[in-house]
C-alpha cells in the first residue's frame, strides 16, 4: 500500500468523516438549500411585509441598487462565450460583467421571492439563461472567477427553480450542465494559492452540488472545508505557536504564506492567513467559509459547530480591528489594510442568534460599520451580497441566555 501517501490517507479519513457526519435525512437535499432555506426566505418576506427594521431599509437598498434594477439587462457573457480573467482582472474579458450579472441574478431572485413581482423573476431567468451556454474560463484567475460566480449563480438558481418562477426545465438542465461541465472541473481540485481562493471554490462546489443533487461533490466540498478552515484561521489552543499547514501546499507566489507574520500566540486567535496582506481578501475567505457552512447547515451538517471556537475568534478578531482599534507592533508590523463591505452577518446569525454567543465586537461592527453602509456588498460583490437583508436575524433562532456584554477596550483573546 505504498501508493497511500500521507496526503491521500488524510483525504480518505476526511471523506469517511464526511460520510459519517451526513444524517440520513440529508440523503435527499433540502430545496431551496443554497445559503437560504425556504423557512428563512419566508421569514425575510414576512419581515419586509411587516416593515420591520432593519429588513425594511435593507430591502429598499436592494431594490435601489444596480443589481435590483427592475430593468436590469445582462452585461455578458462575451460573444465568444469564453470569460478570460487575468490577475486583478487584467485582462478582463467578461470578468466584471459576470460579477455584476451573477450578483444581479441573486438579488433579482430575492426580490421576486419577497415581492411576488414576476418582472424580477423574468430578469433573473434572463440572466441565468444568458450564461447557460458558457464554454470556458481562461487565464490565471479562472479558478477564482468561476468560483466567485458559481457561488452566486447557485444561490439565484435555487430560488428561481423552487419558487414557481417559470424557469423552463430545458433551461434548468442547460444551466446545470454548464455548472457541471465548465465550472466544476476548474475548481474541483482546490487551490494552493492564498486561502480565500479555495474557500470560495468550496462554497461554489457546495452550491453546485445542492443545485445539481450531486452528493459526491457535496461530500468532496465538506472534506475540503474541514481541511482548509483550520489552515486559514489561526487558533492557538489547538494550533500551538505555529498555524496549521495548508492542505494543498503553499502559494506559488510571494515569500511568506502569512505575509511576513512570525509571531503567533493567544492574542492572535482568529487571525486569517491573509490578514497581513489585507482584510479585503481575508473577508472574502471568512465570507465564503460562513456561506458554505450555512448551506451545510440547511442540509443538516454541523460544520459551524465543528469549528465554533476558531470561527467566532475570527469574527471577533477582524471586527475588533475593523473598528479601528490600535494594532500592536507584533501584528503585521503595527499596520493593517482594512476592508469595505465586510459584514460577518451570516456567521453572527449562526453563532449569536442561533447559539447565543455574545460576540461583542462583531455586534458593534455590524451596528456601526455594516447597517450604516448604503450598499452592503463587498468590493465587486464577490461573496457578500446583501447579507443584511437575508441573515440579519434567523427564522428559527432562540433567544440568547443573557444579553451581550458591551465591548471592552481590551485586545481580543
Amino acid at each position: 500500500m505504498s501508493h497511500l501517501t500521507p496526503h491521500r490517507i488524510a483525504l480518505f479519513a476526511c471523506a469517511l468523516l464526511a460520510l459519517a457526519a451526513r444524517p440520513l435525512a440529508a440523503q435527499a437535499f433540502e430545496h431551496p438549500g443554497v445559503l437560504l432555506s425556504r423557512a428563512q426566505l419566508d421569514f425575510v418576506k414576512a419581515e419586509v411585509k411587516a416593515n420591520v427594521e432593519p429588513f425594511k431599509t435593507q430591502f429598499q437598498r436592494a431594490k435601489d441598487s444596480e443589481y435590483g434594477d427592475l430593468h436590469y439587462k445582462p452585461k455578458g457573457p462575451p460573444a465568444t462565450s469564453i470569460i478570460e480573467c487575468g490577475s486583478s482582472s487584467h485582462p478582463n474579458f467578461g470578468c466584471k460583467d459576470e460579477d455584476a450579472d451573477s450578483a444581479a441574478a441573486y438579488v433579482q431572485a430575492l426580490l421576486w421571492y419577497i415581492t411576488g413581482n414576476p418582472a424580477y423573476a423574468k430578469n433573473a431567468i434572463q440572466i441565468l439563461n444568458a450564461y447557460q451556454n458558457l464554454k470556458a474560463y481562461t487565464n490565471s484567475n479562472a479558478p477564482l472567477q468561476s468560483a466567485w460566480s458559481g457561488g452566486k449563480w447557485t444561490r439565484a438558481a435555487e430560488i428561481i427553480r423552487y419558487s414557481n418562477a417559470g424557469w423552463a426545465p430545458a433551461d434548468i438542465q442547460r444551466f446545470s450542465d454548464m455548472l457541471t461541465k465548465v465550472v466544476v472541473p476548474i475548481i474541483y481540485d482546490g487551490s494552493s494559492y492564498n486561502g480565500n481562493w479555495e474557500l470560495t471554490q468550496i462554497e461554489a462546489m457546495m452550491g453546485i452540488a445542492v443545485f445539481t443533487d450531486n452528493h459526491d461533490l457535496f461530500d468532496h466540498a465538506v472534506v475540503f472545508w474541514k481541511q482548509r478552515v483550520p489552515a486559514y484561521f489561526y487558533y492557538q489552543p489547538i494550533d500551538g505557536n505555529q498555524p496549521a499547514a495548508p492542505p494543498r501546499g503553499v502559494p506559488p507566489r510571494g515569500k511568506s504564506l502569512w505575509a511576513g507574520q512570525t509571531v503567533f500566540n493567544a492574542t492572535l486567535n482568529g487571525m486569517p492567513q491573509e490578514a497581513c496582506r489585507d482584510f479585503h481578501h481575508s473577508a472574502y475567505g471568512l465570507s465564503a467559509t460562513m456561506a458554505a457552512a450555512e448551506t451545510a447547515h440547511i442540509q443538516g451538517l454541523k460544520l459551524y459547530e465543528s469549528e465554533q471556537p476558531r470561527l467566532t475568534a475570527a469574527m471577533e478578531f477582524m471586527s475588533y480591528y475593523q473598528l479601528k482599534n490600535p494594532v500592536p507592533q507584533y501584528l503585521c508590523g503595527g499596520s493593517l489594510k482594512l476592508a469595505t463591505g465586510s459584514t460577518f452577518v451570516i456567521g453572527y446569525n449562526e453563532y449569536h442568534n442561533r447559539l447565543g454567543q455574545p460576540l461583542p465586537y462583531t455586534r458593534q461592527w455590524i451596528e456601526t460599520g455594516v447597517l450604516t453602509n448604503p450598499l452592503p456588498t463587498d468590493i465587486g460583490a464577490h461573496t457578500a451580497v446583501f447579507e443584511t437583508l437575508t441573515h440579519i436575524a434567523d427564522a428559527g433562532a432562540r433567544k440568547p441566555a443573557a444579553a451581550s456584554p458591551p465591548p471592552s477596550d481590551k485586545h481580543p483573546q
